[in-house]
């Protein structure tokens, strides 16, 4: 469930319409977690069962955490530390002198045939063997639980005594609604001193915080609020660091401040990321940086889901975050299995994670990379259906001599070249750290270009197969860079999409092309103009009123206007894209789908959509007159088309052998350097001119 509370309500509640309680209201299901190497991961996934987790990584307190988070199931991972989950195990076992908790051991006895055993004579109740790859974490605690339900006579009764002990707890809690109900701990009244609870029972303690500490607080709320379960807030509270554990279930959020001992505890925790557990890019960033200044060579993983755009879509945002989750503690788990050197695991940002290692051979990173990729992937289900994500990987090497940030930059790169490509999952870097360090030069420089006109329109002449002629030009555009020359599109449009200026661009290239379409001369009045449309260009609001208006003002015939939108672009909403599409198509504009049979091939595209033509790739067209197996992709793509009244338009012909392939196939249309490349604006003209 998600909740109403939003980052701005953090100092906006009504106090007549809340009310203050020191009566505890009905206690969550508590959880102490205890890992050595995968803390947060394991945190993340196990909150996502609906439990609230108090988690640890070291044996400090061991007892006194465990009681203070009234929980009376254990999870320990004695994985990659044997010898100190044991102790751990027989620490909490002997302290729980009244008997009645349940501790459950996650072992790999594939390591250590020896270590169930050894973790029952600790003292451990039940265990996980992940050595089992139908290993099921979330059974397993709730088997522990039944057990804690039957010891203590019933799960009412063990709810009961949980709610006992935690009750002198830092701890508060809120209902969300139209009327806000408070609940907060004796003992946080009393240590809060000064702090004002009944004039702001919401904000108290966030009215005393840092604007750093501040704004940890509203990235986590937020986090609440988009749908995850828990979250952890460092800060100080009575001029002591702490972790305020934050939790949501059923329309009440909870929070419980944690005192801590040791201030690197709180650096770790402000470099996390909050959905997955991983370390954050800004913490993966100093880490590298700190590894490469003490003379490690450092291999950088680039991971990526390359389908899940469409997965999202599918399943919604929820099951997008619990897929991010799972493989983020995948990926956790099969690197400490496959590596045991010195590494981190992050989330990049979206779909993307970070695997770096030091000092491995050159030699075995093919076959990690590959094993990582096999292993994180297998065997996925969101809401008890199987899925397929498609893993990608790009790989970057650096040593002492190499930045931080252009390494991981390379590394991401080579994950955007590796996605791209149909071929090898693994793409290796091949630029060098100057080609990356001029991408970021770009970056600073592309929206100064916009306004100085650097941007500039080239047209790529489309042809009738069976005669000849000219009835078209793709618009395309590219950067007129003063200092590095022509750039083409693919550089053009990475460059703005780091530098969040895709939006403007892209509106800047429509309004040019239209311009010199409509300036062309009256004896060219029959040609066509396609222009390019974005992701971002259909997610827009008034994507479609914008593009009439546009139109509008160039002059340009609507009726010989053409919007090409690739396949992938499509993935995000597809309902909503089809509806600006046929209020286009109503309009008079054609609309065709680029690309088509290399990405996602959903045949619901030409169901939903007012589709008027097919354009086939390049990739498909290129050994056209020698595959067979590429003339029968084509031939389907383009009997498909014919059926459905649709034209095709076939990419990147270049050879009269591969036009009449195509002629044969009974596509309609090309381009290609066959009859030309990409012409300025005034040599497409003159071609025309001469062509008709």
């Amino acid at each position: 469930m998600q909740i109403s509370v939003s980052s701005s309500q953090l100092g906006s509640f009504a106090v007549q319409k809340s009310s203050i309680s020191t009566t505890r209201p009905a206690a969550f299901r508590n959880l102490f977690l205890l890992s050595f190497h995968a803390r947060d991961p394991m945190a993340a996934e196990i909150a996502a069962f609906g439990w609230r987790v108090h988690s640890a990584r070291r044996l400090e307190n061991l007892s006194a955490r465990f009681f203070s988070a009234g929980a009376m199931i254990a999870v320990i991972d004695v994985r990659r530390a044997e010898p100190d989950g044991v102790t751990a195990i027989a620490e909490l076992s002997g302290a729980a002198t009244e008997g009645g908790i349940a501790i459950l051991a996650l072992v790999d006895s594939g390591r250590n045939p020896a270590i169930v055993g050894q973790c029952f004579d600790a003292g451990a109740t039940h265990y996980l063997d992940y050595a089992d790859a139908a290993a099921d974490l979330n059974q397993s605690i709730n088997y522990a639980f039944r057990y804690v339900e039957n010891f203590r006579g019933g799960a009412e009764r063990a709810s009961h005594e949980q709610s006992l002990l935690t009750f002198a707890d830092l701890q508060w809690s809120m209902t969300m609604g139209s009327v806000t109900e408070y609940w907060i701990s004796e003992s946080l009244l009393a240590a809060a001193g000064d702090i004002d609870f009944k004039k702001y029972p919401a904000t108290g303690i966030y009215r005393t915080l840092s604007q750093e500490e501040r704004k940890r607080v509203r990235g986590a709320m937020g986090r609440l609020r988009d749908g995850a379960r828990q979250a952890a807030v460092p800060h100080r509270f009575n001029d002591r660091p702490v972790i305020h554990h934050l939790h949501e279930a059923d329309g009440r959020v909870s929070g419980r401040i944690e005192y801590i001992t040791n201030n690197e505890d709180v650096d770790d925790w402000t470099g996390r990321d909050l959905l997955s557990g991983l370390r954050n890019t800004a913490s993966a960033r100093t880490w590298i940086g700190q590894k490469l200044a003490d003379g490690s060579q450092l291999t950088l993983i680039a991971i990526g889901i390359k389908n899940f755009r469409m997965i999202n879509a599918a399943f919604g945002r929820s099951a997008g975050d619990q897929l991010l989750r799972i493989v983020g503690h995948r990926l956790m788990d099969q690197t400490q299995r496959q590596f045991a050197g010195l590494h981190l695991v992050a989330r990049l940002d979206g779909q993307n994670f970070l695997v770096a290692l030091a000092d491995i051979q050159e030699s075995k990173i093919s076959d990690f990379a590959n094993d990582l990729i096999g292993s994180i992937f297998k065997d996925l289900q969101l809401e008890g259906r199987p899925i397929n994500p498609v893993g990608r990987a790009g790989v970057a090497i650096g040593n002492s001599d190499s930045n931080e940030k252009t390494l991981m930059r390379k590394a991401v790169l080579a994950l955007a070249e590796a996605t791209a490509a149909d071929a090898l999952p693994i793409h290796f870097s091949t630029v060098s750290e100057a080609d990356v360090h001029l991408e970021e030069v770009l970056e600073g420089q592309l929206a100064g270009a916009m306004g100085r006109g650097e941007i500039v329109i080239a047209f790529q002449p489309q042809i009738q197969i069976d005669t000849g002629q000219l009835v078209g030009a793709e618009a395309l555009a590219r950067w007129e860079h003063p200092e590095y020359g022509l750039l083409g599109a693919s550089t053009l449009f990475a460059v703005a999409d780091r530098a969040g200026v895709m939006e403007s661009l892209s509106t800047q290239i429509h309004k040019q092309a239209l311009t010199l379409a409509a300036g062309w001369p009256a004896s060219l009045g029959f040609l066509r103009l396609s222009i390019n449309v974005t992701a971002g260009d259909l997610a827009a609001t008034a994507f479609d009123a914008d593009m009439l208006r546009q139109v509008e003002t160039a002059g340009f015939d609507l009726r010989r206007l053409t919007l090409e939108i690739t396949e992938s672009e499509l993935i995000g909403n597809l309902s909503t894209s089809a509806d600006k599409l046929h209020r286009l198509r109503q309009a008079g504009i054609c609309i065709a789908i680029d690309d088509f049979g290399t990405g996602y091939s959903s045949l619901s595209y030409l169901k939903e959509l007012p589709v008027d033509y097919l354009k086939i790739d390049s990739g498909l067209t290129g050994d056209i007159s020698g595959s067979e197996k590429d003339q029968v992709v084509v031939r389907s793509i383009i009997d498909m088309a014919h059926s459905l009244h649709l034209s095709v338009i076939a990419e990147g012909v270049e050879t009269e052998a591969q036009l009449n392939t195509l002629a044969e196939q009974g596509c309609e249309y090309f381009q290609g350097f066959l009859r030309s490349g990409p012409l300025s604006p005034d040599e497409f003209e003159a071609f025309a001119l001469r062509s008709n």
